[in-house]
């Protein structure tokens, strides 16, 4: 016995099949697709009740009604979620718990670090080292004003002063960039700091999400050791067919599926992958959202085209070609035409407008009747 297909598998395999054919359809078209010649099936009102047809006005295809996939929640790639210890060492303690709101710069966790203690080490020496070099060249230079020195000797001491403001301005580089502040260098300088602690600090106002080692545990460098739900806004990331990714551009709203939030569009990979056939985007969300990183969202794409929205119910299959039965004045029209998947549903870009009633309920039965298979009684 063949297994039974899940309704998900057969939507992807009709979206896999279908929708490059459509495609290829309204391309050769220069995009408009339009019906071939209705043919009259002629009823009366009587008739139309006694069958049971039911009718839904065609409308304009909106935003909600594109097709939908399956997006992660991210941090905004545009600002740092994780705090990073640069220099190896171990943690030694942690000043926050998950769930704790921190501000940007404040110390979540210490390390002690043999690396870091090091370069405080040259920090100090390039700091004694400036003090006694600025010394030698002011002493230098009123030896140089009262004739007692060359020049050229004051041209030594000028380079070498010189060389050690460079070299305290590298090691003060390196501090900063591992976090200290000029308090904090200050602190160092002065004795009142104790050497080789490294204050692992938020990178962004947010909340203490994941403590990513324990207490007491070896950290290598430029290594992340907490993640943070920063307070910048969200994103969305999501892989898309590339027949649909086509068609987006950045700066498009974006609309989620199962509420009124919307998200922009800011990255759109310019390659496909090869494997999978899709494309990978990036979107931020516009709104305040209760969403978590690492949460699922259904994303809606925009219709691939400007168009008219059919149900799947007004939509009768025979081979590639597909038809719908639009009420007129002497009965039901049945119109071949080129239809492009988009969600659950169709979109037409022509042969339908909106405002005209489609048979969603009765079309096999209409089909039928086409075919000589039955009657009206």
């Amino acid at each position: 016995m063949k297994s039974r297909k899940e309704p998900s598998e057969l939507t992807t395999n009709r979206f896999s099949f279908a929708l490059p054919l459509a495609l290829s359809l309204a391309l050769m078209t220069g995009g408009t697709v339009h019906a071939e010649e209705a043919e009259t099936i002629p009823l009366s009102r009587d008739e139309v009740v006694r069958m049971k047809l039911v009718f839904q006005a065609a409308r304009r295809a909106g935003l909600r009604d594109g097709n939908s996939v399956p997006a992660t929640v991210i941090n905004s790639p545009e600002h740092s979620a994780q705090a990073i210890a640069l220099y190896s060492g171990t943690l030694t303690r942690w000043h926050r718990v998950p769930g704790d709101a921190v501000s940007a710069g404040q110390p979540i966790a210490t390390l002690s670090s043999p690396g870091l203690m090091a370069v405080e080490e040259s920090w100090l020496k390039a700091h004694h080292d400036l003090e006694q070099a600025r010394y030698e060249f002011d002493r230098d230079n009123e030896l140089f004003k009262e004739g007692i020195i060359a020049k050229q000797r004051l041209q030594q001491t000028r380079r070498r002063l010189q060389q050690v403001e460079f070299t305290l301005a590298s090691h003060r580089q390196q501090l900063t960039r591992a976090g200290f502040t000029d308090t904090e260098l200050a602190q160092l300088t002065s004795g009142k700091r104790q050497p080789g602690e490294y204050p692992i600090k938020s990178p962004a106002a947010g909340k203490l999400s994941e403590r990513l080692f324990n207490a007491g545990q070896a950290v290598s460098a430029n290594t992340p050791v907490a993640t943070l739900q920063a307070d910048s806004e969200l994103w969305l990331e999501a892989a898309v067919p590339a027949v649909l990714a086509a068609s987006l551009e950045i700066g498009d709203r974006l609309q989620l599926t199962d509420t009124d939030g919307t998200a922009i569009l800011k990255y759109k990979n310019a390659a496909v992958n090869p494997t999978t056939q899709m494309v990978d985007i990036m979107a931020a969300l516009e709104q305040s959202q209760t969403a978590l990183p690492g949460q699922t969202l259904m994303l809606t794409l925009p219709p691939l085209a400007r168009g008219v929205l059919v149900p799947a119910e007004a939509v009768t299959h025979s081979g590639n070609a597909t038809t719908i039965y639009v009420r007129s004045e002497n009965g039901i029209e049945a119109r071949a035409v080129a239809l492009l998947p988009m969600g659950n549903n169709y979109l037409a870009t022509g042969g339908i407008s909106p405002g005209e009633e489609l048979v969603v309920e009765g079309a096999a039965l209409l089909k039928g009747i086409q075919l000589g298979l039955g009657g009206t009684e």
